[in-house]
């Protein structure tokens, strides 16, 4: 009935159109729509048709070959027709509850605590992002996968289960692992669980129990190996400056994760970047009384090993979000899909804290059926956030309001639409509240390009180029919009020595050479500029065979 209740609640993004990275990753994607490419998710990360308008700082490499598979499947079956993708999604949310009540019959021994704890996973609103934004299907796989290889291996080792079940605890292991890289923390929570399990009377624990647990690290370090194989030791652009010195946020970034789980109320896709790395005597206060609790929860439940087990897994799920800081820029330092893993041993805990037996029996349902009613009826009330992107942003201002990227992409939403006053003014603001930002520039210029303004977009290209100074395919880009100007304005001989600069750092881009041939024919550089066009036409029909290929 619960989960019959969350179901209703989310039904209504069935109606949601493809949002944000759904674009790139769906839409224009066309390594999915054919099976023939099942290598390619092997192979490539999940961004694997580049944007030279991305600038490195603001990129991260995602290796989630499953994930790729788990699209593939969808365009296969349904096409692009979004409802589809939206349910399924939801049918991984509803798997995902199920599980949770599983493992809460396990580890908790009570059945009303197990179903109370289905139902926070359930309706929790922090899980709103994950199974409304279709790209965030990676976080309920990796979950639904690691509970699956977790029941297994409990199978297979408290109830002494065959070792079919051990055998496909490994492989549900490994398809976590290729679902997204949080799973890399999935061995210590058997190690955890090997440390904290029960044992039959006059059974000695030794070290030898822990040795069921090196399959797992041994698909971890294969995962690893794999990866640094195909992209090297890429580790995210990071934040800016002194990595060692961002990991000091740390305790900032779980305080905001727990502050949002626990008061639910203004969840945004964005948070101000100042949530996660201004200290501030609230936000100590804050840390140091989430010590506390723990270490009161620790002490009080030391009869109580499934309680104490779901400690330890909260506290070894939450590393892999809170080492976000070392990998993104502080604008995507918290977001409420990666709470989507780490909520399952707070809901446990939650749940029986609600229905321990010191509580009278009324008072616990009581409080129980309320706090499910608020976060049900909070559910209801987030979900809309996601039904466009325009929504997504105008939600994320109110909670960040001097957030450069919301802003940002703000504007290219606005542009998409026709709005183009609207985005100039958000594409304004951005500059304003990001002068060093390049991207920020770039786009602002881009669009006053399009609408004609060439001297205005020339100045901002200025200023973002001259805040790109390394040789990089973004740099590249700069100039390509530069010499269109140029082209226009007859200034052949500048519109050359950028092009020139371009294809030097890019070669293998489309229009470049074009470019390039058109600054020199106008310069009676025919020899020269027939050479670039035959090198453009080249790059055009290898990209055109790439295509065909693809789709065969």
């Amino acid at each position: 009935m619960g989960s019959l209740l969350a179901a209703l609640v989310y039904i209504q993004d069935l109606r949601y159109d493809f949002i944000l990275d759904d674009v790139p990753l769906i839409l224009m994607n066309e390594n999915i729509a054919s099976w023939r490419n099942w290598k390619m998710a092997f192979l490539n990360d999940i961004f694997s048709v580049k944007d030279p308008r991305i600038p490195f700082e603001i990129t991260a490499l995602h290796y989630r070959p499953v994930y790729k598979l788990w699209q593939m499947l969808h365009a296969h079956v349904f096409g692009f027709v979004v409802p589809w993708w939206h349910l399924t999604s939801l049918l991984l949310h509803f798997g995902a509850t199920l599980l949770v009540y599983q493992l809460g019959i396990k580890l908790l021994k009570e059945r009303w605590t197990a179903a109370l704890a289905a139902l926070l996973f359930a309706f929790h609103p922090i899980h709103v992002e994950s199974v409304a934004y279709v790209t965030a299907s990676t976080d309920l796989l990796v979950t639904c996968f690691a509970l699956i290889s977790f029941l297994a291996y409990y199978r297979f080792r408290q109830e002494g289960g065959p070792k079919l079940y051990f055998v496909a605890s490994v492989l549900a292991a490994l398809l976590a692992m290729l679902s997204k890289e949080s799973a890399v923390m999935f061995p210590w929570l058997l190690v955890a669980y090997e440390a904290l399990r029960e044992t039959p009377p006059g059974t000695r624990q030794n070290w030898k129990r822990f040795v069921w647990t090196l399959p797992f690290f041994a698909v971890v370090g294969a995962y690893i190996t794999v990866r640094t194989l195909l992209f090297g030791p890429n580790t995210g652009p990071g934040p800016g400056g002194n990595r060692i010195a961002a990991l000091l946020d740390i305790a900032l970034v779980l305080v905001v994760y727990l502050r949002n789980f626990f008061w639910p109320f203004r969840l945004s896709f964005f948070y101000p970047a100042e949530w996660g790395s201004q200290w501030t005597l609230i936000k100590a206060v804050s840390v140091v009384l989430t010590m506390i609790a723990v270490l009161y929860l620790w002490n009080r439940y030391r009869d109580r090993s499934g309680i104490r087990l779901q400690l330890l897994w909260a506290a070894i799920v939450f590393v892999p979000v809170a080492l976000g800081v070392y990998t993104f820029v502080r604008d995507d330092w918290v977001h409420d899909r990666h709470m989507y893993l780490v909520s399952v041993p707070i809901c446990l805990i939650v749940a029986a804290l609600l229905t321990d037996p010191k509580w009278p029996a009324k008072a616990s349902v009581i409080v129980s059926a309320l706090v499910l009613a608020i976060l049900l009826i909070d559910t209801f009330l987030q979900v809309p956030r996601f039904s466009d992107e325009l929504t997504i942003y105008a939600s994320a201002l109110k909670v960040s309001p001097r957030s450069v990227h919301v802003h940002d992409y703000y504007a290219e939403a606005f542009w998409m639409r026709g709005r183009y006053e609207d985005a100039l003014r958000e594409f304004k603001i951005t500059t304003e509240l990001a002068p060093q930002a390049t991207f920020a520039h770039e786009g602002y210029g881009e669009a006053l390009a399009r609408l004609g303004r060439d001297d205005e977009a020339m100045e901002e290209f200025g200023k973002s180029l001259q805040g790109t100074p390394r040789p990089i395919p973004f740099r590249a880009y700069i100039l390509s919009e530069i010499a269109r100007i140029e082209l226009k304005r007859s200034e052949f001989t500048k519109a050359a020595d950028h092009m020139r600069e371009a294809v030097q750092i890019d070669p293998q881009a489309l229009n470049y050479h074009s470019l390039l041939a058109q600054a020199l024919s106008q310069q009676g550089y025919w020899k020269e500029a027939g050479e670039e066009m035959r090198l453009d036409t080249s790059i055009r029909q290898r990209l055109l065979q790439d295509q065909r290929d693809s789709r065969n």
